[in-house]
């Protein structure tokens, strides 16, 4: 049986982890000058963070070492997916190869522009990049600049 006492500490890690997080996010948008995209209320993006969190309960998902059962910050990434890190594994988050670093995220097609995105949910950030084509057809241009033209 959990303790209101416990209930409330791991509702402060939680707190501290998603506000950590946030951090991170603002650090690595302003970086990288990609949008701020906070609530994924986009469908696709949605469902990335869907197929993350089964591939999770299915006991699918490659799990970084590092990840407690303590709430913190995790990683994530569309052109991996099922793949989960900390903030000192994200490195294991890189494209395998080139071939991969142009490959658009959701139609699979080689591209020479992507649009990079990082969207946050809770203590994750995921990041994901999409061909001109897929970032108008999930809605995502408005946030990229030049993703509209």
């Amino acid at each position: 049986m959990t303790t209101t006492a416990a209930n409330t500490a791991r509702a402060d890690q939680l707190a501290a982890a998603v506000a950590d997080a946030t951090r991170h996010h603002h650090r690595i948008a302003a970086r990288e000058h990609l949008p701020l995209l906070v609530i994924p209320d986009n469908p696709w993006l949605a469902d990335q963070v869907r197929r993350l969190h089964t591939a999770l309960t299915n006991r699918q998902a490659l799990v970084c070492p590092h990840i407690t059962g303590s709430p913190s910050v995790v990683y994530a990434a569309a052109w991996a997916p099922g793949l989960l890190v900390c903030p000192a594994c994200v490195g294991q988050l890189r494209p395998a190869d080139d071939a991969e670093d142009g490959t658009c995220d959701r139609c699979r097609r080689h591209t020479d522009a992507l649009y990079a995105g990082v969207v946050q949910t809770g203590p994750l950030l995921l990041a994901y990049g999409l061909c001109r084509h897929c970032i108008r057809r999930t809605g995502l241009a408005d946030h990229h600049p030049g993703g509209t033209s």
